[in-house]
């Protein structure tokens, strides 16, 4: 009876050991990986984010990364991401800086207002954005079509085909039913059915500000694109208004290098 007894003590005893031991190496092993390794937030594989455009669920992962790896600024969590917008093109794999996010919808400076055009007065010469720099020129007239036309009082008239005018960043893009849109690429003249779509609305219904929210940010227009804005000084208004009248505005994407915008 005795040897009986002390058999089971001393099973008990290993299998509280051995518990023990597990326990102690699980812990250590957590412990070992919150020091060694720390979630944060990547591009997700296949994906690449916009300048401007508002990031979704499925742009982003959490993953563990190696603290050793994880740049200062990184973005630890995927609901402090979504919604917002990055300054700059981010690739598959690379880590969310909150340096390079940011809530702003692209307000005015000071010294300026928010201006927006028809988008029949200009013409996009490059797949553009919101929040793109562009540049912006007008392309004349004929020299026979401004032979009655006085030089312009706002800009200098240099050539015979095309004048620069100014910098500036693409703050808006609207479709004809008032719905924000986010890219924009030149195109030939649209058709006579498209041109009804521009001047009188689209005949689907538009979706709703909750709705597209919850569907995806990037969701497509109701109708064709109609309204560009820019961010603009008075006197930038008034050079770009007194262009229109001696030929068409032209407006293009200032390319920046993945070099460049790292």
């Amino acid at each position: 009876m005795k040897k009986q007894t002390l058999f089971l003590i001393c099973l008990i005893s290993f299998l509280l050991a051995g518990s023990s031991f597990y326990a102690a190496t699980q812990y250590i092993d957590v412990m070992a990986a919150e020091r060694l390794f720390a979630p944060v937030v990547k591009v997700a594989p296949g994906k690449e984010i916009s300048p401007f455009e508002p990031i979704t669920q499925d742009d982003v992962v959490l993953v563990q990364e190696g603290i050793d790896e994880i740049l200062p600024d990184s973005a630890r969590d995927l609901e402090s991401v979504l919604g917002k917008r990055s300054t700059q093109s981010m690739y598959e794999g690379e880590q969310l800086l909150t340096k390079k996010l940011t809530d702003s919808q692209l307000l005015p400076e000071k010294g300026q207002a928010r201006y927006e055009f028809p988008l029949l007065a200009i013409q996009p010469m490059t797949e553009l954005r919101k929040g793109d720099h562009v540049k912006i020129w007008v392309k004349y007239k004929t020299i026979h079509e401004l032979q009655d036309y006085p030089e312009p009082l706002q800009f200098k008239k240099t050539n015979d085909t095309a004048e620069f005018l100014f910098e500036s960043q693409l703050a808006s893009v609207r479709d004809s039913n008032g719905i924000e849109i986010y890219t924009l690429k030149p195109s030939l003249l649209p058709s006579p059915d498209h041109m009804d779509a521009v001047f009188n609305g689209s005949r689907q219904k538009p979706l709703l500000n909750s709705e597209k929210r919850y569907r995806d940010y990037r969701v497509q227009p109701t109708a064709l694109p109609a309204f560009i804005g820019f961010n603009l000084t008075d006197q930038q208004y008034v050079i770009l208004n007194e262009a229109m009248t001696y030929g068409v505005v032209q407006v293009g994407h200032i390319m920046v290098s993945k070099e460049q915008a790292s």
